[in-house]
């Protein structure tokens, strides 16, 4: 993170690392051939994320139930990847091809 993302002085704001494990999340649901939206994000802030410094995040896919695929994510530095400073659990769900046009009519290629 740099410095157009700061939140408390030195540090990265919440809300990008929010969007940036909400992103990679759904880049991981992806990736294990279940692709879908967002439904819930629960964050939790262990520890200030400083400016400047090499990042390391992490999702991965934890099961599925159905339309329904569960994810989990966290950030570290490259250079401590054994201290957490930030970690996330998400439910993203598979909406029927449909439903995709609908919402997103702008969409091309298909559902």
């Amino acid at each position: 993170m740099s410095i157009a993302h700061e939140g408390p002085p030195g540090y990265g704001h919440s809300g990008v690392s929010a969007m940036l494990l909400d992103e990679l999340m759904g880049q991981a649901c992806m990736a294990a051939g279940a692709p879908g939206l967002t439904v819930s994000l629960r964050m939790s802030y262990h520890r200030p994320i400083p400016l400047e410094t090499p990042l390391r995040i992490i999702g991965r896919v934890t099961g599925t139930d159905q339309r329904k695929v569960f994810a989990a994510g966290s950030i570290t530095t490259e250079a401590d990847p054994a201290t957490v400073l930030v970690t996330a659990d998400a439910v993203f769900i598979a909406p029927d091809p449909d439903r995709i046009r609908a919402l997103f009519p702008g969409l091309k290629g298909g559902a």
